[in-house]
């Protein structure tokens, strides 16, 4: 049959479309509502920056204020007159006044601007001299206002607004951060916050600094009565934030229509806010939106200087449906949203229609799911619901092939296999679990008629946690398990038992495989029982060596001691031979003590723990040891690498295996000059090191015994020595796992023995100190 005469899901799918198409009008409801809202967005900027220019105007205003008053004030007669009686002995060569009678004057101008600005606390004149001494101050005490007497005026030439009158510009006025009233250098309580604004006063006409600063005029006022009473009357609904690039705050709640200064500290504002302000000016605001709020930060210059920034940021909260849908917008979604609806009732009517058969499908599949039969499938149907039936039954008949094919693995295989539920019984058992235990009753038997109690217990443990998904992983690690005693002989077997999670339809299954592993128990019994074995004789040949060394040395001594008293109650009597004879026997009893020595430190080699992190010195420490030690002449020369120089490393028991390789090297050197190199390289987690001679050598064949008990390639009577040196060694590197290997072709060029050696732990040390 032809595509066109199908009757296809899909054309009948896109034929409900068409109708459904009245959804369209949702694109033009967005399209409209995206118009209006950028309209209303505008709208909203433009209130916004009129609502900062407010803020902004305000507090220019407020300070321009102040600033105006301070410069009538710096130019009043009575501050040059003062000026011109400070150079004159108190007397104003102009008017013939005195100081006092200007400064009564000048407290009367004072006091009628305290009069006019409810918010000033002290207006004062200070002059350079003096350590910026006052000259006089007229203060407001609550209602009241006084001057404050001439001996009670302070120097201010601590405080740090001195500096900045200083340097201002002449001509210019400058506000200053604010901070609390201190008298004396000491804030007074209560604690006032204070806003000053400061104005050079300058030398008068006709006098010798004419036009530079003779000092300044500052007007102190209530911060916190001046904000409230440039900002409040905005009636403002957003609130804001006028901060500094010194890190001081005035935070104004519009709920409240009160602020708060936070002094050493933003607060109010995000860590995005504070850390964005270089690109935030007076003309191009800079605005971020945070956490559900937006806000717009510009810089006031008005009352910004050249020592500090002052920021305003307001901030506007952003609800969805005032700021992201405006009520217009609201209209016209409220209208899609219903043809929306008629549209997906319709559409639903006509899919459900279209989908009946497929709904039909479904329900013979699951009722197939609890009967076990084949579901009824409309494999009839000529569109794509009859080509999902037909991929269906084929589905199933794969999947029945398949757990044949499962089925054959099951039983196939030699390791016992059961189907165990989360409530203990078996489901299912394989032949190899039959060969193992015997016969099974399926859905009653359990695991306890197999295994010991305590194991089976076990197993079915792990069976609930696996089924019950809080295990975290669908499978559980192998346990060793004992099955149940044999009735005749009391023997039992031991078994591995593997355990993973099954899903069958909607029941869980554990499979559970058993393998019989007593034999290799047994294999691993004996193979402790031989270490156990080998472990003692080590132990009793240690202590054998012990004994021997310790207990020989009594009669070693009393022979020594024979020896010597034979030669002097003898010595008239004695030949040149048995003087010789006397002197050989000495000599061996010398060396049989040495040797019982080496003997005694061999056996104590290892009983002690490494210590990676205690006795930790330089290389150049460790070299100068090695040297004193080893007693270097002019016919030996012992050399250390830099690298071997500058490491760490610990002391022992690297000190005595270095001892012996270097002293070994020097007693076998057959050099007119001997010479002996200790090198070190770093291999990262390991040293390598090495020590070099040019003495004869090391044939290979005896590269491997030279490191046996009392092993020497020379005669005892050639080269003094026990033979134990290179035992030492060995043990000790064998001790901590290290590795040690000769190089040499016994030819006359000397031998290097190279060994690693375990880095020192440098990091417990210093995190200890």
């Amino acid at each position: 049959m032809t595509s066109s005469a199908r009757k296809s899901i899909s054309a009948k799918v896109r034929k409900i479309a068409v109708i459904v198409a009245v959804a369209a009008v949702t694109s033009l409801t967005l399209a409209s509502a995206l118009v209006t809202r950028n309209l209303e967005l505008q709208h909203a900027n433009i209130l916004t920056r009129e609502t900062v220019d407010k803020i902004s105007r305000a507090s220019a205003d407020a300070t321009a204020a102040i600033i105006t008053d301070a410069e009538i004030l710096a130019n009043m007669p009575p501050v040059a007159a003062l000026i011109r009686a400070h150079y004159n002995n108190g007397i104003d060569p102009v008017s013939g006044d005195s100081t006092e009678e200007w400064k009564e004057r000048l407290t009367t101008i004072f006091s009628s601007f305290h009069a006019l600005r409810p918010n000033y606390l002290q207006i004062r004149f200070v002059g350079f001299a003096d350590n910026a001494q006052e000259i006089l101050r007229v203060d407001k005490v609550g209602e009241r206002i006084e001057r404050v007497p001439d001996d009670r005026l302070q120097q201010k030439g601590n405080e740090p607004y001195v500096e900045a009158a200083r340097t201002v510009p002449i001509g210019q006025a400058v506000p200053l951060p604010p901070s609390y009233n201190r008298e004396n250098g000491i804030i007074q309580e209560p604690k006032t916050l204070m806003y000053r604004v400061l104005v050079p006063v300058l030398e008068p006409a006709g006098y010798k600094f004419e036009g530079h600063r003779f000092g300044f005029i500052v007007i102190n006022v209530d911060l916190l009565k001046h904000n409230q009473a440039a900002y409040k009357p905005l009636n403002l609904a957003s609130s804001f934030v006028i901060h500094n690039s010194k890190g001081s705050s005035y935070v104004w709640d519009a709920e409240a229509q009160s602020g708060q200064y936070h002094g050493g500290m933003v607060v109010g504002l995000p860590e995005i806010v504070r850390t964005d302000l270089s690109r935030a000016n007076a003309e191009q605001p800079l605005r971020l939106v945070n956490e559900g709020a937006e806000y717009i930060t510009l810089k006031l210059e008005s009352v910004s200087s050249a020592t500090h920034s002052v920021f305003l940021t307001l901030i506007k909260e952003r609800h969805f449906f005032s700021n992201i849908l405006p009520f217009s917008t609201l209209n016209l979604i409220v209208l899609g949203l219903l043809l929306i609806f008629c549209s997906y009732a319709f559409a639903r009517r006509g899919i459900e229609t279209a989908l009946a058969p497929m709904q039909t499908m479904r329900g013979n599949i699951l009722a197939s799911a609890e009967t076990g039969q084949d579901p009824v499938l409309p494999i009839h149907l000529e569109d794509e619901v009859g080509d999902l039936a037909q991929s269906f039954k084929g589905l199933i008949t794969r999947l029945r092939s398949q757990k044949s094919d499962a089925r054959q693995v099951f039983d196939g295989t030699t390791d016992g296999m059961v189907l165990v539920a989360s409530n203990g019984l078996i489901q299912q058992s394989n032949a190899a679990f039959g060969a193992l235990f015997g016969p099974v009753v399926m859905g009653e038997s359990t695991l306890t008629d197999y295994f010991a109690s305590g194991d089976a217990q076990a197993i079915e443990a792990k069976v609930k946690l696996l089924a019950s998904g809080n295990a975290g992983k669908h499978f559980a690690e192998a346990v060793l398990c004992r099955g149940k005693r044999d009735a005749k002989d009391g023997s039992s077997n031991w078994f591995e038992v593997t355990l993973a999670l099954l899903r069958e339809a909607e029941q869980k299954l554990a499979l559970v495989v058993i393998r019989d592993v007593t034999e290799r128990e047994a294999m691993s019994k004996s193979q402790k029982d031989l270490i156990e074995q080998l472990n003692r004789s080590n132990k009793d040949l240690e202590e054998f060596a012990y004994v021997a060394s310790h207990d020989l040395k009594a009669p070693l001594r009393a022979v020594s001691h024979a020896a010597t008293w034979l030669e002097e109650d003898l010595e008239e009597h004695l030949t040149e031979e048995t003087t010789e004879h006397l002197h050989y026997m000495k000599s061996r009893i010398l060396r049989m003590s040495g040797l019982l020595d080496d003997l005694l430190a061999h056996s104590k080699i290892g009983t002690r723990d490494f210590d990676p992190k205690s006795n930790i010195m330089s290389g150049l420490d460790l070299s100068h040891n090695i040297a004193d030690l080893c007693g270097s002449g002019q016919d030996t020369q012992l050399e250390f690498s830099q690298d071997f120089l500058a490491a760490q490393m610990n002391q022992m028991p690297l000190q005595v295996v270095l001892l012996n390789l270097v002293s070994n090297a020097f007693k076998h050197n057959d050099k007119a000059q001997g010479h002996v190199l200790v090198a070190l390289k770093d291999q990262g987690d390991h040293f390598e090191i090495s020590v070099k001679d040019n003495g004869p050598g090391i044939h290979p064949k005896f590269q491997e015994a030279i490191f046996g008990l009392f092993r020497t390639l020379k005669s005892k009577d050639e080269v003094e020595g026990s033979g134990m040196g290179l035992a030492f060694v060995a043990k000790h590197l064998a001790v901590l796992g290290q590795s040690i290997k000769v190089i040499s072709e016994g030819d006359g060029n000397g031998a290097e023995f190279v060994f690693t050696w375990p880095k020192p732990n440098l990091e417990e040390v210093q995190n200890v100190a």
